[in-house]
């Protein structure tokens, strides 16, 4: 379980997965992995390469919301943490169409061979004995719903996908009142009396 700097680290996480695979070695060696928005990168000069992973959103984990508090090692109630999910989108930049199209399939490869981030690019505050791995999905995506992120930039459409990363654990910063265990329960019982 994470605390409140998390997310940072799932995108360190995912920036050091893409640039062990790809910018390290093989054709793209030397590709800048760029974490600003996609509208804030110029056009690399002929032979560099960028690629931008941008996160644009952060939405709660529906299916994981109403969790119970757990008990933690010395007997204490903790709350559930927040559960979160959050989209990535990865955009290559380079001077022609087709490097970009062969930057966005190696990126892509890459994502698809890391389909969780694994313990060696996974920053240790995420990584705790409770945790599940942290899942690395392509979102499928209608035209339409790629398009209407580039619209919200005022931008014409560039070619990227959309990866989600779910699910992200946020510890919670609230605690419950610690109380003394319950020894005897007792119950008493009343008749109800008529009201006139």
């Amino acid at each position: 379980m994470a605390d409140s700097a998390g997310i940072g680290h799932v995108t360190q996480s995912l920036e050091g997965a893409l640039r062990a695979a790809v910018s390290n070695s093989g054709p793209f060696s030397g590709t800048v992995i760029d974490l600003r928005c996609p509208t804030e990168i110029d056009t690399p000069a002929a032979g560099a390469m960028t690629l931008s992973l941008w996160l644009y959103r952060v939405r709660r984990f529906d299916d994981m919301e109403n969790r119970p508090p757990s008990v933690d090692a010395n007997g204490r109630l903790v709350p559930a943490p927040l559960p979160l999910v959050l989209h990535y989108l990865l955009t290559p930049f380079a001077a022609g169409e087709l490097a970009r199209q062969r930057l966005l399939g190696h990126a892509m490869q890459a994502m698809h061979a890391q389909a969780q981030l694994g313990t060696e690019f996974t920053r240790a505050a995420l990584l705790g004995p409770l945790d599940s791995a942290i899942g690395i999905h392509l979102e499928q995506q209608s035209f339409e719903e790629a398009t209407r992120v580039w619209h919200a930039l005022n931008e014409v459409y560039r070619l990227s996908v959309s990866y989600f990363v779910q699910y992200v654990p946020i510890e919670a910063s609230r605690s419950f009142a610690q109380g003394s265990p319950v020894l005897d329960r007792s119950l008493r019982t009343a008749a109800i009396e008529e009201v006139l």
